[in-house]
C-alpha cells in the first residue's frame, strides 16, 4: 500500500500522466483488516449504511441485502414466490430516513424494510420513464422526504404521505432534466439538489423550482467526456462540493462562480463514492486505484492501495463505498475483495513497511530483528536478509547491505540480530550476526568482522554499551566483554563448581546500567537474572521463587532496560519486573505481570514522560510507573502485529520504534489517543425450542413484540418456556474482545458475565410470571454502555394455575372434604375390624415385596456390570430425561461371536472369564460416568449412552471391536482365530413417534445384520 500527496491545481482535464508515481518504499500509516465473509458469502459490494441502532447494512451486486452485527449477517434476498421479499438482489443504495426506517434502492424499485415482520414493502411511482424502478442513489431532502436518483429520472418521495414526484428529460423542454440516467445526488445547504446525469454533467434544481440549471464539469471547447461523467457527489462541512468523475476529482468551493472550480490531481480512475468521517475529512473510493483521503492542511490526497507484500494493506483496489461507523471504524466496500476496516479513532501509531518486496529484484524482508538509532533522524534496520539504513521521514530505504560470502568487506552474515551505534551516531556501527561481530565506520565504508573462537560465541544475540567504550555481547554460549580499542576479550561462562559464575552459559540480553552494574539473562536457558560486579567478576543470581512474591516473575529473561531515572526494568517470559534496591544490597522485584496479562516482554523502551512501553505478542503495553496504570494497544489500534525480541529503538525526537515480522510500528507517545464510545447493544435473536423468531412468524403459544432488530417483549406459555436470547455489541473495532453482562430479573440474582464467544442466555422451565431480561456490553477497551437493552418476558401459567380454576378447585375440595368427613366417620366404626385385617395383610404383602426386592439385585453376579433389570430401569430413566432435554440416546447391542463353540471348546470357566473380559472392555469404552454397561443376557451385552450422537456412538462401537481384536484372546473354533464381538448401534431422539423398545429393536436388528455380514464388526441402524 502507498500513501501519495496531491496538490490542488487550477482546473484542467485530469490525465493519468498528472498522477505522481508512487515511490518504491513509501509506507502507509493505516492498518486495514479484512472482514470475514458475510454468512459464508463474499459478494460484490455496492453500498454501506450504519443505522441508528448500530447495525451495518450492506448492499450487493447480486446477493441482495445484508444486516451485520459484528459476528454474523442476516441476508435478505429476492424470492419470486414472496411479494414481501426484497424486490431484486442488486441493491445499489441504502438510506435511513428521519424516523429510522431503512430503504433499499434496488434494480426493481424502492423497498422499505419492515422490522416488525422482517420483510419488505415496495413503493414506486404509478408511472414514469423507462427504467424508473432502477434505483442508484437515495439522499434525504432535509424535510422528512427523500430524493431518489434512478435510471429513469429524478424522483422525490415522502414516506409519510406516500406521494411521488417524478422529474424526467423532455427533449422539448430545455429546463428539464438533461438525462434520465442519474449516477449521483447531493443536497446543498439551501435545500437545492445536484444531480449527476449521464453523460450530461451536473443538473441543479433550486428549492421550490421546477426547471433545472445545467452545468458541464469540463467546459472546454473539446470537452473531456470522461470528466463530464459524474459518479459521486459530496458537500463537505464548509459547503464545498466535491465531484467524482470517470477521470478523477473536481472541486468547487460552493460560493464563487461555477467557473472557479478546480481539478484535483488524482488517479485516472472512476470515483465511485465520497463520504465524510467524524472529523469532517473527505474519503473517496475508486474503481481501480484504491482509497483516497483528502488532507486539507496540505491540500493533498493520500492514496491507499493493495500491496501484495503487506497483509495489512487494502485487500483490493476496486472499491464502491466508504463510511465511518460511530465507533470510529472506517468501512471500505469493494467489488471484488469484500469489506476492509481501519480504525480512525486511534492516533499516535504509524505503520512502516520499508520494503516493497513485490517490486524488488534483490532479496528483501520486512521481518525486522533489530533496530538502532542512526544519524539525521534515520534508523538502522536488521533482519534475515541483511541490514538497511531507513529514513522514517520520507519512508524510504536509503541503502541496503547483504552478505555474499565471497567479497571481502561485506557483512559476515545476513542475519542481523542486534545493532548499536556509538556516540549517538557519531561512532562506528556495531552489528551482531549469527557469524560474529561486524563493525562499520562509515555508511560508504566496508565491514570488519570480529570472531570469538567458536560458532556459539560468534552468535551475537545482543550488543550493549559498557563503560570506557567497551561492548557487552550476549552470545549463544557466553557473555563477552569486548574492548574495541585493544581488542581485549573477557568471556564469562557457567562453572558448575563456582556459585559466583554465570547461572548458564548462553545469553540473549545484557545491560550495563549507569551505576556500572551488568545485568544479563537468557531467554531460552533459564537460570534467572544475573548481576555482575565487573570489579570482582562475581555474579549474583536472582531466580523465581513461587513462595516469594518479591522474586522475579520467571527465570527466562528476554529483555532489559534502564529508563531516564535509572530504574532497571526486566522483561521475562511471564511479564515485566522492576528492580527495587534496598538497604544492605538487597534487591526485590515489583511485578507488573498481572497487569500485562503475564505476556512475554519482547522489548522495552521509555518515552519522554517517563512511561514504559513494552512490545509483546498481544500488542504494545504502556505503563505509568507513578500510578501503575497499564494500557494495551493492539492491532485494532493500527499497530503492525507480530513484534520481535529486542527489536526497538528510540529516536532523537522521542519517537519509539518497535520492529516485527511485518515491518515496524512508530509510536509518537504525546499523540497517542484511543478514543472510544460505549457500544450499542442489541438483542439480535430469540429462539424458542430452537426455532428462531427472526422470520417474524413465531409458533403457537409464542408472542413476540417489537421489531426483529430490537424486540421489546416475549410472551410464552408454560409449555414453551425453553428459550434462548442472543445479543451483540454493535461496536466493530475488535468484536472478539467485546464483553457482556446479562441478567434475567426475577430469576438471576446477579449479573452473569460472558465473552464474545458466548453471546446468548438460555432458560428452561421458568415458573409462570413476569421477568425482565437486561444485557449490557463493553467494547475492546472496557467501556460499558450505560443503558442495557431490555426485553420483557412473560410466562403464562397453565389453565389449572389461573385464579378461576383455583377458586373452583378450592370450592370442590371443601365440598369433597366435608362429604368425605361424614362418610369417614360413619365407616370408621363399621370397618375398624376390616381395617385391622387390611393393615395386617398389607404389612405381610410389604414384607414379602421387600424380600423379593432384596432378592432382585441389579448387578450381574458374573461380570459385575448392570443386569437386565438394571438396564431396563436405566433405559427408561435416560429416555425420560432425553425427552425433556431433546438430546439423543445411543444404544449399542453386543454379542460374543461363536460363544457356544468357545464354551464347548474351552469350558464354562474359560467362557465366564471371556464374558468378564468383554464386560470390562465395554465398561472402559463408556464416554462418561453416566454411560451404562449391562449384561443383556447370556453372551449378549448392551452399552447405553445419553447425549451421544450417531457418529460418536458408532466410533465407540468400532473402537470396542478393534480393542478386543488387539487383545488377541484365542478362539480356535472361530474363523478369526480369536475372540471377537459383533455390535449393532442405534441412536434416537425421544419423541412422540418412537419409544425405548423401538431403540432396542433397532439396535438388535443392526446386530443381526452385523452377524449376517460375517461378524467382528459394528453396524449403525438406519
Amino acid at each position: 500500500m502507498s500513501c501519495l500527496i496531491l496538490l490542488s491545481v487550477p482546473f484542467a482535464p485530469v490525465r493519468a500522466a498528472d498522477w505522481p508515481v508512487s515511490p518504491e518504499a513509501v509506507t502507509p500509516s493505516l492498518r486495514f483488516k479484512k472482514l470475514g465473509p458475510l454468512g459464508g458469502d463474499e459478494p460484490s459490494m455496492l453500498a454501506l449504511l450504519q443505522d441508528r441502532q448500530g447495525y451495518v447494512w450492506v448492499g450487493t451486486h447480486t446477493n441482495g441485502l445484508y444486516r451485520y452485527n459484528g459476528y454474523q449477517a442476516v441476508r435478505y434476498a429476492h424470492n419470486p414466490a414472496d411479494p414481501h421479499s426484497l424486490p431484486h438482489d442488486r441493491v445499489s443504495a441504502i438510506h435511513e430516513d428521519a424516523k429510522g426506517r431503512i430503504w433499499a434502492g434496488t434494480q426493481n424499485g424502492l423497498a422499505r424494510f419492515n422490522p416488525d415482520t422482517n420483510d419488505f414493502t415496495v413503493v414506486a411511482p404509478a408511472q414514469g420513464p423507462n427504467n424508473h424502478r432502477i434505483i442508484k442513489r437515495i439522499i434525504a431532502d432535509g424535510r422528512g422526504g427523500m430524493w431518489i436518483g434512478s435510471w429513469g429520472g429524478l424522483q422525490h418521495y415522502h414516506p409519510d404521505t406516500g406521494k411521488f414526484s417524478v422529474y424526467a428529460h423532455d427533449a422539448k423542454d430545455p429546463g428539464s432534466l438533461a438525462s434520465n440516467d442519474l449516477n449521483a445526488l447531493a443536497l446543498d445547504a439551501g435545500g437545492g439538489v445536484w444531480a449527476a446525469t449521464w453523460p450530461g454533467g451536473l443538473d441543479y434544481l433550486a428549492p421550490g423550482a421546477t426547471s433545472f440549471r445545467h452545468h458541464q464539469v469540463d467546459p472546454a471547447v473539446r470537452a473531456d467526456a470522461r470528466v463530464n461523467i459524474v459518479r459521486a457527489l459530496q458537500f463537505d462541512r464548509n459547503g464545498e462540493l466535491w465531484i467524482g468523475t470517470e477521470a478523477g476529482v473536481v472541486h468547487w468551493d460552493g460560493k464563487r462562480d461555477w467557473s472557479t472550480r478546480t481539478a484535483v490531481p488524482s488517479p485516472a480512475s472512476r470515483i465511485t463514492d465520497f463520504n465524510l468521517d467524524n472529523q469532517g475529512r473527505l474519503w473517496a473510493t475508486t474503481l481501480s486505484a484504491g482509497l483516497l483521503r483528502w488532507n486539507r492542511e496540505r491540500g493533498a490526497f493520500d492514496q491507499f492501495v493493495h500491496a501484495a507484500d503487506d497483509p495489512y494493506s487494502l485487500p483490493g483496489d476496486n472499491l464502491r463505498a466508504v463510511m465511518q461507523d460511530r465507533g470510529g471504524m472506517l468501512w471500505i466496500a469493494s467489488f471484488t475483495d469484500g469489506i476492509a476496516l481501519a480504525n480512525l479513532s486511534s492516533e499516535g501509531f504509524t505503520r512502516h513497511v520499508p520494503f516493497r518486496i513485490d517490486r524488488r529484484a534483490a532479496p528483501a524482508s520486512n521481518a525486522l530483528l533489530s533496530l538502532s538509532r542512526a544519524p539525521a533522524g534515520r534508523l538502522w534496520l536488521g533482519g534475515n536478509v541483511g541490514m538497511s539504513l531507513y529514513d522514517p521521514g520520507t519512508r524510504t530505504v536509503v541503502k541496503t547491505w547483504q552478505a555474499d560470502g565471497r567479497t571481502p568487506g561485506n557483512l559476515s552474515h545476513s542475519i542481523v540480530y542486534s545493532m548499536y551505534q556509538q556516540d549517538d551516531g557519531k561512532g562506528p556501527l556495531w552489528l551482531g550476526t549469527s557469524n560474529g561481530l561486524n563493525r562499520l565506520d562509515h555508511v560508504d565504508g566496508t565491514f570488519r568482522a570480529i570472531h570469538f573462537g567458536n560458532t556459539a560465541s560468534d552468535y551475537i544475540n545482543l550488543i550493549a554499551p559498557g563503560a570506557g567504550g567497551a561492548l557487552w555481547l550476549a552470545t549463544g554460549n557466553s557473555l563477552i566483554r569486548y574492548d574495541p580499542a585493544t581488542d581485549a576479550r573477557k568471556i564469562y561462562y557457567n562453572d558448575p563448581q563456582d556459585r559466583t559464575s554465570r547461572s548458564v552459559d548462553g545469553a540473549s540480553t545484557v545491560l550495563e546500567d549507569s551505576s556500572g552494574r551488568v545485568w544479563v539473562g537468557s531467554e531460552w536457558n533459564g537460570g534467572g537474572l544475573d548481576w555482575l560486579d565487573p570489579a570482582t567478576g562475581i555474579f549474583r543470581h536472582f531466580r523465581h521463587d513461587q513462595a516469594d512474591a518479591a522474586s522475579i516473575s520467571d527465570n527466562n529473561i528476554v529483555s532489559l532496560h534502564e529508563d531516564a531515572r535509572g530504574r532497571i526494568w526486566i522483561g521475562t517470559s511471564k511479564g515485566l519486573n522492576l528492580a527495587v534496591f534496598e538497604a544492605g544490597g538487597k534487591v526485590r522485584f515489583t511485578s507488573y505481570a498481572a497487569a500485562m496479562r503475564s505476556q512475554k516482554i519482547l522489548a522495552i523502551e521509555h518515552d519522554l514522560d517517563g512511561n514504559i512501553w513494552c512490545s509483546t505478542l498481544a500488542g504494545l503495553f504502556r505503563l505509568d510507573p507513578e500510578t501503575g496504570k497499564v494500557s494495551l494497544f493492539t492491532a485494532a489500534d493500527g499497530l503492525t502485529e507480530g513484534f520481535t525480541v529486542n527489536s526497538s529503538a528510540r529516536g532523537a525526537d522521542g519517537t519509539l520504534y518497535f520492529g516485527g515480522v511485518h515491518g515496524m510500528t512508530a509510536v509518537t507517545p504525546s499523540n497517542v489517543r484511543s478514543s472510544s464510545v460505549p457500544p450499542q447493544v442489541a438483542i439480535t435473536d430469540i429462539t424458542v425450542f430452537n426455532h428462531s423468531l427472526q422470520n417474524g412468524k413465531p409458533r403457537a403459544n409464542v408472542k413476540a413484540e417489537g421489531p426483529v432488530t430490537a424486540p421489546t417483549a416475549l410472551t410464552l406459555s408454560s409449555e414453551a418456556s425453553v428459550f434462548s436470547i442472543e445479543f451483540a455489541a454493535l461496536h466493530y473495532t475488535d468484536p472478539g474482545q467485546n464483553r457482556y453482562a446479562y441478567q434475567l430479573q426475577g430469576f438471576d440474582r446477579e449479573w452473569v458475565h460472558t465473552d464474545a464467544a458466548h453471546r446468548s442466555a438460555s432458560y428452561t422451565n421458568l415458573n409462570p410470571g413476569h421477568y425482565v431480561f437486561r444485557v449490557k456490553a463493553a467494547n475492546h477497551l472496557g467501556v460499558w454502555n450505560e443503558e442495557p437493552a431490555t426485553l420483557r418476558v412473560t410466562i403464562t401459567p397453565p389453565f389449572w394455575q389461573r385464579w378461576w380454576f383455583r377458586m373452583l378447585g378450592m370450592a370442590l375440595v371443601v365440598f369433597t372434604l366435608a362429604l368425605l368427613y361424614r362418610i369417614r366417620i360413619d365407616r370408621l366404626t363399621r370397618h375398624q375390624v376390616q381395617l385391622e385385617k387390611v393393615v395386617a395383610a398389607r404389612t405381610a404383602e410389604l414384607e414379602e415385596s421387600n424380600r423379593k426386592l432384596a432378592a432382585l439385585s441389579t448387578t450381574d453376579g458374573l461380570t459385575g456390570v448392570v443386569n437386565r433389570r438394571g438396564f431396563d430401569l436405566a433405559l427408561a430413566a435416560e429416555w425420560r430425561r432425553a425427552a425433556r432435554t431433546g438430546q439423543p440416546v445411543a444404544l449399542s447391542m453386543l454379542d460374543v461371536d461363536f460363544f457356544k463353540k468357545y464354551n464347548d471348546h474351552y469350558g464354562h470357566q474359560a467362557g465366564d472369564a471371556a464374558l468378564r473380559a468383554v464386560a470390562d472392555l465395554i465398561t472402559h469404552h463408556g464416554r462418561r460416568a453416566t454411560d451404562i454397561a449391562a449384561r443383556y443376557g447370556g453372551e449378549e451385552f448392551a452399552l447405553l449412552a445419553a447425549d451421544t450422537g450417531a457418529a460418536d456412538a458408532f466410533e465407540a462401537a468400532q473402537s470396542m471391536c478393534a480393542e478386543l481384536a488387539r487383545r488377541q484372546l484365542p478362539h480356535e473354533q472361530s474363523p478369526f482365530g480369536m475372540l471377537t464381538i459383533s455390535i449393532g448401534v442405534a441412536v434416537l431422539v425421544p419423541g412422540d413417534d418412537n419409544s425405548p423398545d423401538m431403540l432396542v429393536e433397532m439396535a438388535d436388528r443392526a446386530l443381526y445384520r452385523a452377524k449376517q455380514r460375517g461378524r467382528n464388526m459394528a453396524l449403525l441402524a438406519h
